[in-house]
């Protein structure tokens, strides 16, 4: 993919290799506000108008795609996004080495890569051995919503896991950026919507100490 002007991602686009393991939200971004995870940020549709609509909450995207990071990070930037920072990582690995125990207060996956061949699912993102991670970013009471557009990924893996963990599943919140009709407000969502697919949304908090 190309872009017509030059992608500029700092101040918002962070270089793993600079960071300190784990985080320091506060250090990070100046102050003690709630901080929200977005994986699989794309090209920062969801990330942006949160961003821009809650400046009292911090929001932190990541990103494996190289041109999609670079884009969405000089998106926030333009914006003047002050409480948006991203990074180009591998989920798992950036939440295991980087993110603090207890420190999330909302984890977002949207439209994660369903890796629809059989011999491939074991690529997928959400499945039992992801859970305890997911447990062990979240605050007690903090929240992962997600959504998928594949039913094969939601009922084989994402149901199951997310019900099989120690979460407990609660009614799904649907952003108040979000569009009539729309579960999320994304640039995937909205293509699959005039496409005509039917959606899966799942949401569980952390109860469990």
């Amino acid at each position: 993919m190309q872009s017509h002007r030059e992608l500029v991602v700092e101040p918002i686009g962070l270089d793993a290799e600079t960071l300190e393991r784990p985080l320091k939200w506060a250090e990070l971004f100046g102050n003690d506000h709630p901080v929200e995870l977005e994986i699989g940020m794309g090209k920062g549709t969801f990330l942006l108008e949160q961003a821009r609509n809650r400046p009292e909450v911090n929001f932190f995207g990541i990103e494996w795609a190289r041109w999609f990071w670079r884009y969405a990070s000089d998106r926030l930037r333009r914006a003047q996004c002050g409480n948006a920072r991203t990074i180009r990582a591998e989920a798992t690995f950036f939440l295991t080495e980087f993110v603090p125990e207890h420190s999330l207060d909302v984890l977002h996956i949207y439209f994660p890569d369903p890796w629809p061949k059989a011999r491939h699912h074991k690529r997928r993102l959400i499945q039992p051995k992801f859970m305890p991670l997911v447990q062990r970013v979240l605050k007690i009471g903090g929240r992962l919503q997600v959504v998928t557009d594949h039913q094969g990924y939601f009922e084989e893996n994402i149901e199951p896991s997310i019900r099989g963990s120690a979460l407990t599943v609660v009614d799904y919140n649907t952003p108040a950026t979000a569009g009539n009709g729309e579960y999320v407000g994304t640039n995937f969502e909205r293509k699959y919507q005039r496409e005509g697919r039917a959606f899966y949304a799942l949401a569980a908090t952390n109860s469990a100490k």
